[in-house]
Formats: structure tokens, C-alpha cells, sequence
């Protein structure tokens, strides 16, 4: 038998004296199947279909270990995205978006010539760099090494090396720059 809607309606043949909870299961039971409409029921069995798609997916072992790997790093990933929030809150993921759209105009502007001509100044600028590192390196071995002592004679002397002369005027021509570089910091 169905009502106006198109529900299938059942009869309840149960006594009002043995209302337990078998009871209760079966009024339950009875109300469910009287509710259910055909378009109802097409929504619950489109719905467990599609659970059961994503049950499929999900049961690969491509999946099973992706999950499994994202339980092992669950505390990394939540440490990264709290970093992450806090780059995103102080505005450095914008800046960083903003230096790739620039990276990005950069690498479509440049031909190969210009690409090769400024990848080889930046390797050669390494090069410098790790050039004067050593340098340092090695000048603070020799100074360590070097027990005497230094007096004003023999800072004149050491005013007569032709190396000591170029350090000195790049000293100096770097201290005059040093101003108008502290006024852009």
C-alpha cells in the first residue's frame, strides 16, 4: 500500500502491551520504510554509489601508501602549514609570488644569448665570492699564525707592499660608499 507521496506505507501488527525495545526497533524500522519516496531512494542509491567509487580510490596502494606516508609526516605537514600561515599572515608569500611573476617576465624576456651572458656572470660572481671567502679564510690562518707584534714602523713598511696598496684603496674606495648603501637600508 502508498500514500499521497508515493511512499510504500506498511501495516504495524505489533501490540501496544510489548512495546520494548524490539518493539521500539520495529516502529523505527516501519516509520523508515514509510518515509522512503522513489526520489528518495534514487538520491540514497546514487549517493552509496558514489561511496562506493570513492571507496575504489581509495583502496589502491597507490592511495594506501600516500595515506600512510601522510600519517608518518603528519606532524611535519602541520608544522609546515602553521609556517606557512605565518609567511602567508606576514606577507611573505605575496612577496615571494611577487619575485616569481617577476622570475617568470624575467625567463620569457631573455633570449638564449642574454640567458648564457647572465647565467655567466652569476657563476662567475660566485666564483669571486668563493674566491675572497677562501681569501678570508686563509688571511685569518696567517693572522692567527703570526705572533709578533705590529707597531707603527712596521705599518710603514708593510705601506711599501703593492698589494697592500691596491687592498688599501679598494678599502677606501668602499668606505665612501658604505654611507649612501646604510641610507637605502
Amino acid at each position: 500500500m502508498s500514500n499521497d507521496n508515493g511512499a510504500v506505507v506498511t501495516e504495524q501488527k505489533i501490540s501496544p502491551a510489548s512495546h520494548s525495545r524490539t518493539g521500539e526497533a520495529a516502529d523505527l524500522l516501519t516509520a523508515s520504510l514509510d518515509s522512503l519516496t522513489p526520489a528518495l531512494v534514487q538520491r540514497m542509491v546514487t549517493t552509496m554509489a558514489q561511496m562506493v567509487e570513492i571507496i575504489d580510490i581509495i583502496n589502491t596502494d597507490e592511495m594506501k601508501k600516500l595515506l600512510a606516508t601522510a600519517s608518518e609526516v603528519a606532524d611535519s605537514l602541520e608544522c609546515s602549514l602553521r609556517t606557512l600561515k605565518e609567511m602567508a599572515d606576514g606577507g611573505a608569500i605575496s612577496g615571494l609570488a611577487q619575485m616569481g611573476v617577476f622570475a617568470d617576465a624575467l625567463r620569457n624576456s631573455m633570449t638564449s644569448g642574454i640567458a648564457i651572458r647572465s647565467l655567466s656572470s652569476v657563476l662567475s660572481l660566485a666564483e669571486v665570492g668563493d674566491q675572497m671567502l677562501e681569501a678570508v679564510r686563509d688571511s685569518v690562518d696567517e693572522a692567527k699564525k703570526d705572533t709578533r707584534k705590529i707597531g707603527p714602523v712596521a705599518l710603514l713598511n708593510a705601506l711599501k707592499d703593492p698589494h697592500t696598496q691596491e687592498s688599501l684603496k679598494f678599502i677606501l674606495a668602499l668606505s665612501k660608499k658604505i654611507p649612501a648603501l646604510l641610507e637605502n637600508i
